[in-house]
């Protein structure tokens, strides 16, 4: 549970931190940012396998590079379904996604046990 929580904190930053990086992408608050974690968690969980599967011809033609697409798009998507949050445009979505991916990558190693 504590490395969940750690975890989600990480994500959390790693999304709040993206609207410095990328032009296009605002966040209102860090609130804002812990909820648009838990929001992307559950489309990751979810919707992204989903998605993946209909698109699989195009993931292993691109090598699963088209898995950027599809993170941009959820990304994309989370922005437009919460209010705290402004995405404006694919290309900060692609970038923000490969921002948070790296993010919560990093999570990932300092919680691995």
């Amino acid at each position: 549970m504590i490395s969940f929580i750690i975890r989600w904190g990480i994500t959390s930053t790693a999304v709040y931190l993206t609207q410095f990086l990328i032009d296009g992408i605002w966040i209102k608050n860090f609130m804002s940012a812990i909820i648009a974690s838990l929001i992307i968690g559950f489309l990751n969980t979810f919707v992204k396998p989903i998605l993946t599967l209909i698109s699989l011809p195009f993931v292993l033609l691109s090598f699963g590079l088209f898995m950027f697409i599809i993170n941009a798009m959820l990304l994309w998507f989370a922005g437009d379904i919460l209010e705290g949050i402004e995405i404006v445009g694919f290309f900060p979505a692609f970038w923000g996604s490969i921002i948070i991916s790296i993010g919560t990558w990093i999570g990932n190693l300092i919680t691995r046990k």
